[in-house]
């Protein structure tokens, strides 16, 4: 036999050896990772149900230490929603879970247009010193605030515009005590942007100067944050609303006038502002 018939028939018997030796070692493995896998799964749902019982333990316990924490922190409080451009489902809830505890009311929800008809509002203007706002950023910054007054006080202006200047709204505009504000502009860029931002900052800073309770919210899963915007407006803001934690804060900021930013996101300074005193509650 040659040389070269030698190696090829050791290789033939190397080959057929790992073939017939991986059925094995094939088949162990598999068992023990199957063995592995399942005992993973066993712990992940071990686990699983722990983490289930100590949410519901912590929801649990949080629903029973909420009233005492807000209770007659807002007697008689008329509270109204204010939301720019649109309002995301279970806002109104968590608002309403939040203050009514605290002896307050959700008086409204307005949900403002965005972008703005702003040819309609300006002929509804017509006769008054703000019938170019379609066309003067100083006239539209001045309808904002006008706006924004007559939303805290109530007036017929707002009535008036209703249809034109909200794309949603229930309630009566009689006076609020204090507004919920809300921000989702989503889309707009350019003109109407800039536009948008004339009005909303003329509004923002007549509901200020008004002297009401004030924060602009949004839920831990807001993305983008509207937190920046509003907190360069010197308005207090609360990043979860959608928690007990930030349920707390919308009505602490109300009763203490507290400022700052709130929540759990990285751009709060504070989980909760101060604790107010609950024998100085703001009545209104």
């Amino acid at each position: 036999m040659s040389l070269g018939a030698v190696f090829l028939a050791l290789g033939i018997g190397v080959l057929l050896g790992v073939a017939i030796g991986e059925n094995g070692v094939v088949s162990g493995a598999s068992k023990d990772l199957e063995n592995s896998l399942r005992g993973d799964l066993n712990n992940a749902r071990s686990r699983n149900t722990e983490l289930r019982r100590e949410i519901a333990t912590r929801d649990d316990y949080e629903n029973q230490t909420y009233e005492p924490l807000v209770r007659d922190l807002l007697p008689g409080w008329r509270v109204g929603i204010v939301a720019m451009g649109s309002l995301p489902g279970g806002y109104s809830a968590d608002v309403t879970d939040a203050i009514e505890p605290a002896g307050a009311t959700l008086d409204s929800v307005s949900v403002i247009k965005a972008p703005l008809p702003l040819g309609r509002l300006a002929s509804e203007m017509k006769g008054t010193k703000l019938s170019r706002l379609d066309r003067s950023g100083d006239q539209l910054e001045r309808f904002g605030r006008r706006i924004g007054r007559q939303l805290v006080n109530g007036g017929g202006l707002v009535d008036r515009l209703r249809h034109d200047l909200f794309s949603s709204s229930r309630g009566e505009y009689r006076g609020l005590d204090g507004i919920v504000y809300v921000r989702r502009r989503d889309g707009l860029e350019g003109d109407p942007k800039q536009t948008q931002d004339r009005f909303e900052s003329g509004l923002l800073a007549a509901m200020k100067d008004m002297k009401v309770g004030l924060a602009g919210v949004e839920t831990t899963g807001t993305d983008p944050s509207q937190v920046g915007f509003l907190s360069g407006k010197d308005v207090a803001t609360v990043d979860d609303l959608d928690l007990t934690a930030g349920r707390t804060a919308v009505v602490w900021i109300f009763a203490g006038a507290a400022t700052g930013r709130y929540g759990v996101k990285g751009s709060a300074e504070h989980l909760l502002p101060k604790a107010p005193d609950q024998s100085a509650a703001r009545r209104p």
